[in-house]
């Protein structure tokens, strides 16, 4: 079949739409609401070009070519039309593309990723982008361009800056770290398209050799909305978008020109509505422009609710099950992104627990006593070990050190060479570690002799897990490419791997030769521990960021909503499941493991409680309301009392039969890591690389 496309003849297969016939030949067509292999309807109208022989404009994505036809792709008046479509989508996106902080320094820092990077914990990274610049004089317009400023009080940004420019404290200025996702990537750049781009430049103002960014604002807030947000964010409110670096929304918007949209008709969707769909998967509606993708390539998932400009892209409860984490590649905007996973630091090699809790052997001073602390000043987030005498502990720059377990001096000293968040395995005076470059390493803590080194192709974010099945040792290791694995802990050589749907976070617990483990995709799943191959696995409600743990013939596992649920195991198989602890809210954050002990199972909860559940009847006996948020750092049991550490820095020990506080410790910096418990002693190590020892005082 022959067309002509701007005056040229050529042959086309007439199979395929418009769109893609003028793509395979090199035209390039934007398009907002198409995606190649993909279900869609005609809606953005971005992809416009003109049927000249029937002087109409027509849709290319959803065109066949017919013999004979005749388009124009490039005219003034066809690009114009896009423009004018954009502007169209534009006017109902209510979103902050960049933060206004960022946009208006005039010194050119990331402000944004700034303040992000120390709500994630990362004072280090975020120093390193101030790269020796200087606040030194400036008036801060950062501060007046705050948009938290229109809520209470904008956020002191200028001497956050100068603090962490000098590795002062800053929390007493910002707050505490919140569960803020990772943001990657500020200051896109749109290069001019060449005179036959896709759009037309009759209105820019620039030189077309500039380069031109665009930033959509996101106007005013409501009363409604500044009472939301008042206790959404203490802080700063991370108004830049997470997903406007894969936005096409923007990224056209640039190419075009466009400063803002000319029609002012505004979204009436509340800002920074933010709704889980499954683990990662977020649905922000303000951002939406309705084209569908997400509609009609889920089944029985996302849906349209009411029609004409009142229409809107809703995900009812009950369908969210049906909705895989990839559709976020099909959204054209911000609207569905995947929130970054932070690591989770999690002593994982405890995972089968006895009657008397996870330290048989161990007490609790009854009057806890600060004896030595040190500081390193280094994050520090993998949880420490005790061996020959030492407390062991590896800041994220592989640097491990060795504390004399009585005074706190410095007895050992080994450097990895490579970065490192995941806790580590020691067993017969060999290291088992794995690091953020995907590698898993078996290193002597006599010679500090590498004996092997097995690359993955993730990163590692849980301890190896070590144990026998038929009499044989094996090593179990999860990785962020989506593979959990069983090497062989004497030579590193691969014995199996199981592939997942998603990242693999936690570790592996093991009962009876098969491994049970939990990952990204929201599946537990059983392995074999001799064959390698699956015998079971269950969906939950969202993604596993932790670590299964066995008793007996249960295992129990948190998903990051704030459900815990009980699996009965036999043969391989799970027998049976229930829930023993629904989420009060659905608003996520549940990250460590639960405990359990002979009656009881102990779970932090993401709303800042400490709640204790009878293993019978799966009723709660109490609960305690901690001092700030809990995260990632779990319980630890010591006969008849919980030893706990929250997020924000406070230790407390609880009774176990009533939950009463007993005592309380604030160190005044984030607790990541899993407490280790010794005779009448125990250990708490801090994320800025504090090392406290408490035994009995006098």
């Amino acid at each position: 079949m022959r067309i002509s496309v701007n005056n040229n003849s050529i042959e086309v297969s007439g199979q395929r739409p418009l769109i893609e016939e003028l793509r395979e030949i090199g035209i390039r067509v934007p398009s907002m609401c198409y995606a190649e292999g993909r279900e869609h309807r005609s809606s953005c109208m971005v992809c416009m070009v003109k049927d000249v022989k029937k002087g109409v404009m027509l849709p290319s994505c959803s065109t066949m070519p017919y013999e004979g036809m005749e388009i124009e792709t490039d005219t003034d008046e066809v690009r114009e039309l896009r423009r004018l479509s954009l502007e169209l989508l534009l006017s109902d996106h209510r979103a902050d593309c960049e933060a206004p902080c960022t946009l208006v320094c005039q010194r050119g820092i990331d402000v944004a990723r700034v303040i992000r990077l120390l709500d994630e914990g990362k004072p280090d990274e975020a120093a390193g982008l101030l790269d020796n610049v200087s606040c030194e004089g400036c008036k801060a317009p950062c501060e007046k361009a705050c948009r938290r400023g229109t809520v209470d009080e904008c956020v002191p940004i200028r001497e956050i800056l100068q603090r962490l420019r000098n590795r002062e404290s800053v929390l007493e200025l910002h707050g505490e770290v919140s569960d803020a996702p990772r943001c990657e990537g500020l200051r896109t750049t749109v290069q001019r398209p060449s005179q036959h781009g896709a759009f037309s430049d009759a209105s820019a103002t620039t030189h077309p050799d500039e380069q031109f960014t665009f930033n959509n604002r996101l106007g005013r807030f409501t009363d409604q909305e500044k009472e939301r947000m008042k206790k959404l964010y203490p802080q700063c409110l991370h108004c830049a978008c997470e997903g406007r670096d894969k936005c096409q929304l923007r990224s056209l918007a640039s190419e075009a020109r466009i400063k803002s949209s000319r029609y002012g008709m505004g979204s009436t969707l509340p800002v920074k509505e933010q709704i889980p769909v499954t683990g990662r998967l977020v649905y922000e509606p303000a951002k939406c422009i309705r084209c569908g993708l997400c509609v009609y390539n889920t089944q029985d998932g996302f849906t349209f609710d009411k029609r004409g400009f009142d229409m809107r892209v809703v995900v009812p409860e009950e369908s969210k099950s049906h909705v895989s984490e990839k559709i976020a590649s099909l959204c054209p905007t911000g609207a569905l992104f995947l929130k970054i996973l932070m690591p989770l630091m999690l002593l994982l090699t405890g995972c089968r627990h006895s009657a008397e809790g996870e330290y048989p052997n161990a007490e609790l001073p009854e009057h806890p006593q600060l004896m030595w602390e040190h500081r390193h000043n280094v994050r520090t987030v993998a949880s420490p070990l005790a061996y020959d005498g030492m407390i062991l502990f590896c800041d994220k720059h592989g640097q491990m050190k060795g504390l004399d377990e009585d005074t706190g001096e410095e007895q050992f000293s080994l450097s990895l060479d490579g970065d490192m968040e995941a806790s580590f395995t020691i067993e017969d005076s060999t290291l088992y570690v794995g690091m953020m470059d995907g590698h898993v390493r078996s290193l002597s803590l006599t010679d500090a002799s590498e004996r092997w080194n097995y690359e993955t192709e993730g990163q590692i974010a849980a301890a190896p897990v070590l144990t026998t099945v038929n009499g044989e040792r094996r090593l179990f290791v999860g990785s962020y490419d989506n593979y959990m694995y069983t090497l062989s802990p004497q030579t590193g050589e691969l014995i199996h791997r199981v592939p997942t749907g998603y990242y693999i976070n936690g570790g592996a617990a093991l009962w009876q030769g098969y491994a049970l483990f939990g990952g990204c995709d929201a599946w537990v799943r059983i392995v074999d521990g001799t064959s390698g191959e699956p015998t079971d696995s269950l969906h939950l409600d969202s993604y596993i960021p932790s670590s299964p743990v066995v008793y007996g013939d249960c295992a129990y596992v948190a998903d990051y909503l704030g459900d815990v649920y009980e699996l009965t195991l036999s043969e391989g198989h799970i027998a049976s499941h229930r829930k023993l602890l629904s989420a009060e809210e659905d608003d996520g954050g549940m990250l460590s493991v639960p405990i359990v002990s002979r009656d009881d199972v102990y779970v932090l909860t993401p709303d800042r409680r400490l709640v204790c559940l009878n293993r019978k009847t799966g009723e709660e006996k109490w609960h305690s309301l901690l001092k700030g948020e809990t995260g990632e750092c779990s319980p630890v049991l010591v006969d008849n009392r919980l030893l706990v550490c929250t997020k924000t820095g406070v230790v407390t020990i609880h009774d176990t039969s009533t939950g009463q506080q007993l005592w309380e410790y604030e160190t005044g910096e984030q607790i990541i890591s899993k407490p280790i418990v010794g005779k009448s002693r125990y250990y708490i190590q801090t994320a800025r690389g504090t090392l406290l020892c408490f035994a009995e005082g006098k």
